[in-house]
């Protein structure tokens, strides 16, 4: 071999081996060759998380990834869109399309897989059976029933029991209802508000609704109307007196079993049962209310919302709804709240999130436009899905608007639903049937 061809492979291979090397560096660096531009551009990456059910089959691209938990996948070129898809079998599948940044991991780590039937089991038949409420501990259901008669399910024993509530009025009972939301029933389940229309006379035709509360270790119940005009009214020594009737909008427990927030006229009444005692939180020309630990969220009117720290009485202005709203309700960590009008539903963060899609304290956004009657919302467990019924109709929204909203529905006719967030358990009712649904929801 003579010197010239020596040299000349020589410099091949240093040549070689610096475009090697190069390109290996490249690589190392999260580098990737786009064959479409012809040069190399920074990789990004998706990780996707299921947190229920477990086993899923997770792929991009309609390619596998091999991963049933949770899945990293890598060295994606970017600024090209990737459809993700999440799957079970027996389960309503989960889908976006993600667009890839360079350097950049998106993140989708809150999937939720419903189940694309529902798997029930009856708890309790009755023909006549027109609302019902589950207790946050699931012994006990509330039952309004023919004739909107009340009565209690016990379901703590070996045998379940049923108590008929009765008045000592025996005036006749011409409608009833209990709060939704599980806001009648206190966090320990052992008292439960409900409501009765009492028909007046006859001859008039005239009636009068009077609120309770029901005490399940002793069956006893207190006239919540009776104990406010006639108790505590007057003990009232204020400039400006309370209204003398008690004609509530709305009312639910707070912070523990003997006190109660009252919408009265517009405005948020804190109401101690055991002392006899009631105080105006100064939040008037009020809508619908809700609470969580010592917050108070309001909706006042057109749509306005308004945070409370009732501990320390500070209250502050959070901003103008998306849409005109009726009713307001805090998610299970107190992070955010939903609202809605009927045909929509709202979201607002009140607080920064750390997880993809990132939003900031006061953002807002329509998670879900509907063309029925939005009746009932509830919050899934996890905060990141809406449960809701529409004309009837069950749905499970999530937030997550990124690539594609993912919307899970059943056919079932169902008039009410119930759910406790801690167990993840739905109950619903359908004609003449109150059924749980098997599994986690």
């Amino acid at each position: 071999m003579t010197r010239k061809t020596r040299r000349i492979l020589f410099s091949t291979a240093v040549v070689a081996f610096v475009a090697i090397g190069f390109v290996v560096l490249m690589y190392a660096q999260g580098y990737r060759w786009d064959f479409q531009n012809n040069k190399f551009v920074l990789a990004g990456a998706i990780y996707i998380e299921p947190i229920g059910p477990k086993e899923t089959d997770i792929s991009v691209n309609n390619k596998s990834t091999d991963n049933k938990s949770a899945s990293l996948i890598k060295n994606l070129l970017p600024m090209r869109k990737y459809d993700v898809k999440v799957t079970k079998a027996d389960y309503q599948p989960w889908e976006k399309e993600f667009e890839v940044t360079p350097g950049i991991v998106v993140n989708a780590e809150n999937i939720i897989l419903f189940p694309e039937t529902l798997k029930t089991q009856i708890i309790l038949p009755d023909p006549v059976l027109s609302d019902f409420s589950i207790s946050p501990n699931q012994k006990f259901i509330a039952v309004v029933s023919g004739n909107f008669k009340l009565s209690i399910k016990n379901y703590s024993g070996d045998t379940a029991s049923s108590t008929p509530i009765s008045f000592a009025d025996k005036k006749k009972t011409i409608s009833a209802g209990i709060s939704k939301n599980n806001s009648g029933w206190s966090p320990n389940s052992k008292k439960l508000i409900f409501w009765r229309e009492i028909a007046q006379t006859s001859k008039q035709r005239t009636s009068v609704t009077n609120w309770y509360v029901w005490d399940s270790e002793n069956g006893s119940l207190t006239d919540l109307t009776s104990l406010y005009e006639r108790k505590i009214v007057l003990k009232q020594a204020s400039s400006t007196p309370l209204p003398t009737k008690f004609v509530p909008n709305k009312i639910l427990w707070f912070g523990n079993d003997n006190n109660l927030l009252v919408l009265i006229g517009g405005n948020i009444l804190e109401m101690d049962i055991k002392n006899e005692s009631v105080k105006d939180l100064s939040l008037n020309d009020v809508m619908d209310f809700d609470s969580f630990e010592n917050k108070i969220i309001a909706l006042k009117s057109p749509d306005i919302l308004i945070l409370m720290e009732s501990a320390v009485q500070n209250i502050s202005a959070l901003g103008q709804a998306k849409f005109p709203a009726q009713k307001v309700l805090f998610s299970n960590d107190g992070n955010k709240i939903a609202y809605s009008n009927g045909s929509a539903i709202g979201v607002m963060w009140l607080k920064d999130t750390d997880k993809q899609p990132f939003k900031k304290t006061g953002e807002q956004e329509t998670i879900y436009q509907g063309t029925g009657y939005i009746s009932e919302i509830y919050w899934h467990k996890y905060n990141e899905y809406i449960i809701f019924l529409e004309s009837r109709k069950l749905s499970a929204v999530e937030l997550d608007k990124r690539g594609k909203m993912n919307i899970a529905s059943w056919p079932e006719t169902i008039s009410a639903i119930s759910y406790i967030p801690k167990d993840q358990k739905l109950f619903i009712l359908e004609p003449g049937l109150i059924k749980s649904v098997d599994g986690e929801f």
